[in-house]
């Protein structure tokens, strides 16, 4: 079946346009939490991710985001520095050491922040009918598989 002129144009604008701005919308909003708190883009990605689980070692953020070890003990430092997170021993083994959020000023300087995005997503996604919702979810999922696929094209090409 041939393709209509409409489906064409909206292709493009999903597939390349909306999503070329929605990428840098989202990186300037990290840049921005990120000038804020005074740490990089990176190193709020990897906050993100210590957020997300409860047992996350320096190793676990490495394979996460791709980094080199190294990489992630300067991220960890600066996060440190900057009272977002710290390092923790596992009380079990002594060996393990666990990257924790911190409860601090600067900690609750950003949390308003992410709850307002978090409250404003919540409103758009109430805009749309369950399925409708099911297709985006399916979409938004999908490009998360190509941009880790093309992650790691690019990183096992260095």
């Amino acid at each position: 079946m041939p393709t209509s002129g409409k489906r064409k144009e909206l292709e493009k604008i999903v597939g390349l346009e909306i999503g070329r701005e929605v990428s840098a919308r989202t990186i300037l909003f990290h840049q921005a939490i990120a000038d804020v708190v005074g740490v990089s883009v990176t190193d709020m990605k990897c906050l993100d991710y210590i957020h997300r689980g409860e047992d996350v070692s320096a190793g676990d953020l490495a394979r996460l985001t791709g980094l080199t070890t190294g990489a992630i003990t300067a991220a960890i430092d600066r996060l440190e520095r900057a009272g977002l997170a710290r390092r923790e021993r596992s009380d079990s083994d002594r060996r393990k050491v666990y990257i924790r959020l911190c409860d601090s000023p600067t900690a609750r300087k950003v949390a308003p922040i992410y709850e307002a995005l978090g409250r404003e997503m919540t409103q758009l996604a109430m805009r749309y009918s369950t399925r409708e919702l099911e297709t985006i979810r399916d979409f938004c999922l999908r490009c998360i598989e190509i941009l880790k696929h093309q992650t790691e094209a690019i990183q096992t090409r260095m």
